[in-house]
């Protein structure tokens, strides 16, 4: 091949073009690895996260943990989701809100797009932004504002989606409930 496209010679290439040679006169190609270092690293890295998890006791036993805990007051939220606990007839005056909830082994963070369902026959997805956590009557709850879906990129193979202003209440395993119909 080397001969054919001269101008074209990548090391790999090169390396083709020498292992008979060095191995006729090194023996077996086992050290003449080229993978790069910090890829062998990386996933090095990541089995030793895997066996961590796996090792943990609370892996299976699920559990929700909380970063960035604060306390909020009701009149410090924005208007519009001021109406939308007051149309779902909360009437705390103080919340528990945080940024980040590990749920079910899945971290959900504020400002974080997920699919809440799918619809009609082709399973279009119904995505929704999520605004907040807060933890209404022990139980956290999201607070989200739905997206529409404007189209499908091909190109990219994206959705476009812009804001629909409609806010919405979800418990947080209606984030993480996503079936097909059929």
């Amino acid at each position: 091949m080397a001969h054919h496209l001269p101008d074209l010679i990548i090391p790999k290439i090169h390396f083709v073009t020498e292992y008979l040679r060095t191995i006729n006169a090194n023996g077996p190609a086992t050290r003449f690895w080229c993978m790069r270092f910090e890829a062998l690293t990386l996933a090095k890295r990541h089995q030793l996260r895997q066996c961590l998890m796996l090792s943990n006791k609370n892996y299976y036993n699920i559990c929700t943990e909380i970063t960035l805990l604060k306390t909020i007051q009701y009149s410090s939220l924005p208007i519009p989701v001021q109406r939308l606990l007051t149309e779902n007839d909360i009437n705390q005056n103080i919340f528990d809100e945080c940024k980040t909830i590990y749920y079910k082994n899945v971290m959900m963070m504020r400002q974080s797009v997920f699919v809440e369902r799918l619809v009609d026959v082709e399973e279009e997805p119904c995505f929704v932004f999520i605004l907040y956590f807060l933890k209404i009557q022990n139980i956290w709850k999201a607070v989200v504002e739905h997206l529409q879906v404007i189209g499908f990129n091909e190109t990219l193979w994206a959705y476009e989606i812009e804001f629909c202003k409609t806010l919405d209440l979800l418990d947080l395993d209606q984030l993480l409930h996503i079936l097909p119909h059929g």
